[in-house]
């Protein structure tokens, strides 16, 4: 009777190992070898006990047996193998400004609204170690005068290609433009306001053309990459050179004019630890508008001469950011003059001790329009708080306070309350 249960145990063996070697009829293997031991048992080739014994380890190596084939699923699933070769490595990414804002206009129409200023959608996919490639979408509200504003569209923030050679990296398509890349790498606080250069109407954020950048002395350590930035993070320093329209991302060339647009930052002490994060750096862009001149403001048969450039100083540390710019310059990306204009900013954060997800923020900035014109600058106040529940989601409070030097029909005094968030991965 021994010898019987050994030949049984062998037998239950075989099939246990048929049931590993065929992994596409596994349920049906399964079952098959549930089948051979309630026969055995009916037959009194092994006792009921034994029997349960046996059901009993067919149902561990069961779940065991699945609980690997779903590993193995879900690690493939997380390789992309199921997916065709042009889907592999794509990576898909969001960001989301979303307010409600009130805004108290002296001796103007006020407002209270739920907004969304910002809504992005973004492709990337590396083809190697080399070659990529950046796809994003801007969902905005239309101010087109064929529906007045109250529709929503979707329209391309960028296309590129990105191209890494030689220790440098080239974009070309519709790119960024280097004035707000940089800011947005050091001011977190976009979702609040544009920033300067294009709340000011100087530059527009993106434009169609080819650039290229890299760094002085190779990156940052690994410490300060990972808790205080990765982006212009040249140990040294770094440049951006560039070729543009001029037009910006939301305008169509009609010239055949090139804007000219180079960044240069410099790093002056990475190794001293409170101040690796300090950074001098200088932006222009020169070339021309592409409308002409608008009556009375200059010569109408050529366009306008466009000119800007911008100073700035920053120190970046894991726990506050502070920083500072000079502008000056004449004509803007859109404009049909070329007055002198200027402008300047100060700004900071701070994170609070022992609370350091919770930062306070504020912001000034002082812009003339038209430097031969009195009477026409502003200043503009920001107050605020956030917190960073996560690196993907950073709800807000602010207050935005604005003051004219004058008082015209459209140019009026405000306070603007905000409470909003910004979602991004």
């Amino acid at each position: 009777m021994v010898r019987g249960k050994k030949w049984v145990r062998a037998i239950i063996l075989i099939g246990f190992l048929m049931w590993g070697f065929s992994a596409p009829p596994l349920f049906a293997a399964e079952a098959d070898v549930v089948k051979l031991i309630n026969l055995l048992k009916s037959k009194n080739i092994v006792t009921q006990q034994e029997a349960d014994a046996l059901l009993q380890e067919v149902s561990v190596n069961s779940r065991k047996e699945k609980r690997e084939i779903k590993d193995e699923i879900m690690k493939s699933a997380a390789n992309g193998d199921f997916l065709p070769a042009a889907l592999k490595g794509i990576k898909i990414g969001t960001t989301v400004f979303a307010e409600w804002n009130a805004k108290d206009v002296d001796n103007g129409d006020s407002s209270n609204e739920f907004a969304v200023n910002r809504a992005y959608l973004t492709l990337t996919k590396d083809f190697n170690d080399w070659l990529g490639v950046k796809v994003t979408t801007d969902i905005f509200t239309s101010k087109d005068s064929d529906d007045k504003g109250n529709g929503w569209e979707i329209r391309l923030k960028n296309a590129y290609v990105s191209m890494k050679l030689l220790g440098t990296t080239t974009l070309a398509g519709l790119i960024p433009t280097f004035s707000d890349a940089y800011d947005g790498a050091i001011w977190p606080y976009r979702v609040q306001g544009k920033h300067l250069m294009d709340e000011a109407g100087i530059q527009s954020s993106a434009d169609f053309g080819i650039s290229n950048e890299g760094t002085f002395g190779g990156k940052m350590d690994e410490e300060y990459l990972k808790s205080v930035s990765k982006s212009f993070a040249g140990k040294w320093g770094g440049y951006m050179v560039g070729l543009y329209n001029g037009a910006g991302y939301s305008e169509s060339e009609t010239n055949g004019n090139k804007v000219v647009s180079g960044l240069v930052y410099v790093r002056p002490m990475p190794s001293v630890p409170v101040l690796k994060g300090f950074q001098v750096a200088y932006t222009g862009t020169y070339g021309e508008r592409n409308n002409k001149f608008k009556a009375g403001a200059g010569d109408t048969r050529r366009n306008p001469d466009w000119e800007m450039n911008v100073v700035q100083a920053s120190l970046q540390h894991r726990y506050f950011t502070v920083m500072g710019q000079y502008y000056w310059g004449q004509g803007t990306y859109k404009s049909e003059d070329e007055y002198d204009r200027d402008g300047y900013l100060a700004a900071a954060f701070v994170r609070i001790p022992k609370l350091e997800k919770l930062r306070l923020f504020g912001k000034y900035y002082y812009f003339d329009p038209n430097d031969d014109q009195s009477d026409d600058e502003y200043k503009t106040y920001v107050a605020g708080a956030s917190y960073d529940f996560s690196k993907e989601f950073m709800p807000f409070i602010a207050l935005e306070k604005r003051e004219y030097e004058a008082q015209t029909a459209k140019n009026k005094d405000y306070d603007k309350y905000q409470v909003g968030f910004q979602l991004k991965f």
